[in-house]
């Protein structure tokens, strides 16, 4: 019982985790046009959200690069950047956020955004057409703050969007870490119960009574061995089986008692006997004959 219980308690730890740990981003690799074709292959189904922790590259063809930015661009509302504090975003980084609409450019404003160069924004001279303001802004200069852009109105700041937002990533992640840390001590505590509670060996239970009123004590004993027939008895019914010892009943109180007759077998519980106090007063175990004829008549 105890091992079923602990492998229940173990596969809740591991489905309170499976549930609690949040799902990972999905890997879109290779250089900059792959990149973006991945992610606008999500662009339809909702928001992509994409999380700029290290630079992105500006790499691949021109070609491929101006056919995949015009391809973003159509479908940019549901585009979503983010840039958490310390991160770098590189050109590829820059012009993401470029493609993205300003209610979607989620900065820290201890961000660092890189600028574009002269090469880069004349490439992107269609681009820059409808994203005139952001493309002035990182227009081959020094590199900007998250908070430059904030201030200019171009991009929105990421911990006021926490704050604002149910649905945010790194407030959900809190609330998911806090309640999975409540729930494993929940289930901790629980398994220490457990393990405490079924530690505890389980004592003999005496076979119930039939009489109408309820034994009122139970009374343990010392061992004795079988003897010969000794001193007065008493009528008493057999509780549990007596192999070689075990309960009889006498005056609504448990005694320890033996089988006193080996060479016969010992009677069933709910039995008649006859017992007598042991002739060793160091023991406390009582011995238990066959009853007599005459007593037996009597008790029926």
């Amino acid at each position: 019982m105890r091992r079923w219980v602990c492998c229940a308690l173990l596969l809740g730890v591991v489905a309170v985790l499976g549930v609690a740990a949040p799902a990972s981003a999905k890997e879109c690799g290779g250089d900059f046009p792959a990149r973006l074709q991945c992610w606008k292959a999500g662009l339809n189904d909702g928001v992509v959200g994409v999380t700029l922790r290290s630079e992105l590259r500006l790499d691949g063809t021109k070609t491929d690069r101006a056919a995949m930015i015009k391809g973003v661009l159509g479908q940019s509302g549901n585009l979503e950047v983010q840039v958490p504090a310390g991160a770098t975003t590189g050109e590829g980084g820059t012009v993401l956020l470029m493609l993205a609409t300003q209610g979607h450019r989620l900065v820290d404003r201890k961000a660092v955004i890189t600028p574009l160069s002269s090469d880069t924004r004349n490439e992107l001279d269609e681009l820059c057409s409808q994203r005139e303001s952001f493309c002035s802004a990182v227009d081959d200069k020094k590199a900007l703050t998250g908070d430059d852009l904030i201030r200019k109105g171009l991009a929105t700041s990421h911990q006021e969007y926490e704050v604002g937002s149910l649905g945010n990533d790194d407030g959900l992640e809190k609330w998911l870490l806090l309640g999975t840390a409540t729930a494993l001590a929940v289930l901790l505590i629980a398994f220490v119960f457990v393990v405490r509670r079924t530690r505890v060996a389980p004592a003999a239970t005496p076979t119930p009574r039939t009489a109408d009123e309820p034994t009122r004590a139970l009374r343990t004993t010392t061992r004795a061995a079988p003897s010969r027939r000794v001193g007065p008895t008493h009528p008493a019914t057999v509780r549990t089986p007596l192999h070689p010892q075990g309960y009889v009943e006498l005056d609504r109180v448990l005694y320890r008692a033996v089988w006193a007759e080996p060479a016969e077998p010992p009677p069933a519980p709910g039995s008649r006997v006859d017992v007598a106090d042991p002739p060793d007063p160091g023991s406390d175990v009582l011995y238990a004959y066959p009853p007599a004829p005459a007593r037996h008549a009597r008790a029926h």
